[in-house]
């Protein structure tokens, strides 16, 4: 009985079908994945000896942020990722409690 499973799974596989990613699985993935970079370059940006790969490492995060907003508008474009406005008073108490 289990043969026969994995054989059809293998006969969908081959025929297109299987495991499909949702347009919102891929932009998650590439989302997380660019935030763990910017994370590792921060890291190779903090310990880099040498002034001119420290540069070049804040180029690429750059970069790499840039492509982190264009995964984020995209998200926002199709409703995947919803982001509420701060009201005036929620700004307010942040900007007290870092004032201080």
């Amino acid at each position: 009985m289990v043969q026969a499973g994995q054989q059809n799974q293998q006969q969908g596989q081959m025929n297109g079908q299987g495991n499909q990613f949702t347009d919102q699985d891929i932009l998650q993935l590439a989302l997380n994945e660019s935030k763990h970079t910017a994370e590792a370059i921060n890291s190779y940006i903090l310990e880099a000896a040498n002034e001119q790969l420290r540069r070049d490492y804040m180029t690429v995060l750059g970069d790499v942020y840039t492509q982190q907003k264009q995964i984020f508008d995209i998200m926002q474009q199709k409703g995947i990722y919803n982001v509420e406005n701060a009201t005036a008073q929620q700004i307010t108490k942040a900007q007290s409690k870092f004032s201080s």
